[in-house]
């Protein structure tokens, strides 16, 4: 493991235990026995490793594409609740964190990778194709329209202090965006089990 993805590691289990708050610079070089010096070469400050953390998410993602689909809305959902299963694991409190973040100084941890909306992109032509979705509008608009949802069930359960059935949900909105045949609907617990 490099540098930089040890101290983001580390970082986000110490966050994860004492809260972002509670957690210094200082701490996290110690727990990684680096110098400040070398934290501060991968990293400006300790709000930028939030940045960071849907980046793994969305490598994972990538990674774990399957090479012979055929129900690419089922696979469009897992993608989605992949990186809603990524903000449950780090917690509210790291959630919450990532929006005040950004809200101070917009860092992009909320515009989605290229890659991941490339593969979104990809997914939402093929099911519209194989009449797996029914809303034929433009594949992008449909991916930001369910951007905008995940980011605001995101906030909205962050708001909840996490006592809300964010993919349930999500993926009834989507359903209905969508416009998904009931042959095509998919069980969230199947979902979650799958990502």
């Amino acid at each position: 493991m490099d540098t930089k993805q040890q101290i983001l590691n580390t970082a986000y289990t110490l966050f994860q235990q004492k809260s972002y708050e509670n957690v210094s610079v200082t701490d996290i070089c110690d727990a990684c026995h680096l110098t400040k010096p070398a934290f501060y070469y991968h990293f400006s400050s300790k709000g930028e490793l939030l940045i960071h953390y849907y980046e793994h998410a969305v490598d994972q993602i990538i990674n774990e594409q399957p090479e012979h689909i055929d129900n690419y809305w089922q696979q469009l959902v897992a993608s989605f609740t992949a990186l809603m299963s990524a903000s449950t694991a780090i917690g509210v409190d790291l959630t919450s964190q990532l929006f005040i973040t950004n809200l101070g100084n917009n860092q992009g941890t909320f515009d989605f990778d290229d890659r991941f909306k490339q593969v979104c992109v990809s997914l939402i032509t093929a099911a519209q194709k194989a009449h797996q979705i029914r809303n034929q509008s433009a594949p992008l608009q449909l991916f930001i329209a369910a951007s905008m949802m995940f980011t605001g069930y995101n906030v909205y359960w962050a708001i909840r202090n996490g006592d809300f059935d964010r993919p349930t949900n999500f993926v009834a909105s989507l359903e209905t965006v969508f416009d998904i045949p009931q042959a095509n609907r998919v069980s969230i617990n199947d979902m979650l089990s799958i990502s």
